[in-house]
């Protein structure tokens, strides 16, 4: 099924099951990891919560695309942070408590007394389910740039209960030479143009998205990535500009940024530069489009 009509089926769930606040949520903390294929197979049998964890982030490719996702420690917190790439997929709220359901689910797995320990974030506007999973965790929910869910770095050595070994072991490797050959198979199927996308709109704001930094992220030439682009009908420049369009509507139109750090996110030195690359984009100025949602023409 595409990623839009996932999301927008789990959002149609939302809303047919919305007194109940904590239902997509539930399902996600519900769902047998059988469903998920070869990754689920392997974080049954991963022997810390940490590999668990490490297994999703990396292999979470094979069961969904255009797709950020995550691990960070900092300090004794460790952060998985979750965001689909695509901005013209929105809502999308009950993809994320979906899959952070999931994870929490995990989480608990390996550490039954977790759940009052996880915190979580989610991007856009508050919605009704955050009472629902606040009563869940007994934690509040958080606003932020994307989806996030948090947990003590502790946790991570967190072993397998009761495993099979040495089969749980012996599984859990089989699972992931499994998944590298189809998350290599799917890359190799992948068009240049859509995986040069998932970059831009990874990195814009956060890292080098120059042609030189994204043709090493793909192992390949400078000139091998543009001979790719042009046999696919597109151009590192028109992907780089569709891709800051994208994410700059959606600043404008989702959050209360101030207009001259949105330009800086893109890259553009001032609010003037990006106010002319915006206007040739979408035929009006930002200030245009924020004051018809937002009432204020004045926030700079």
């Amino acid at each position: 099924m595409p990623l839009r009509s996932f999301v927008a089926s789990l959002e149609r769930l939302a809303a047919f099951a919305a007194g109940d606040g904590a239902a997509v949520w539930r399902a996600g903390e519900t769902l047998s990891l059988v469903h998920l294929g070869a990754i689920g197979a392997a974080m049954a049998a991963a022997p810390t919560l940490g590999a668990a964890l490490r297994c999703f982030v990396t292999y979470f490719g094979t069961v969904q695309s255009s797709t950020a996702i995550g691990l960070e420690q900092e300090g004794d917190l460790v952060h998985l942070h979750y965001r689909i790439l695509d901005e013209t997929i929105w809502p999308r709220r009950a993809d994320a408590e979906l899959t952070l359901g999931i994870v929490a689910s995990t989480v608990r797995r390996y550490a039954p007394d977790a759940p009052r320990a996880i915190t979580v974030q989610f991007e856009g506007p508050e919605r009704g389910s955050n009472r629902g999973i606040e009563m869940r965790l007994q934690r509040p929910v958080r606003r932020g740039d994307d989806n996030c869910l948090t947990i003590p770095a502790r946790l991570m050595d967190a072993p397998l209960p009761d495993p099979a070994a040495p089969q749980a072991a012996v599984d859990f490797r089989d699972c992931l030479q499994q998944l590298s050959r189809n998350l290599s198979a799917m890359r190799a199927l992948q068009p240049v143009s859509d995986r040069v996308r998932d970059l831009l709109l990874d990195q814009t704001g956060k890292g080098p998205t120059d042609q030189d930094s994204v043709a090493r992220a793909l192992a390949m030439s400078r000139r091998t990535l543009r001979r790719k682009l042009e046999a696919e009908g597109t151009s590192f420049h028109e992907l780089g500009e569709a891709c800051r369009c994208s994410i700059g509507q959606a600043l404008l139109t989702r959050t209360d940024l101030p207009i001259v750090e949105i330009a800086i996110r893109l890259g553009y030195s001032d609010h003037t530069a990006f106010s002319r690359a915006f206007s040739r984009w979408c035929g009006v100025p930002p200030r245009v489009l924020r004051k018809g949602l937002w009432g204020d023409s004045d926030r700079i």
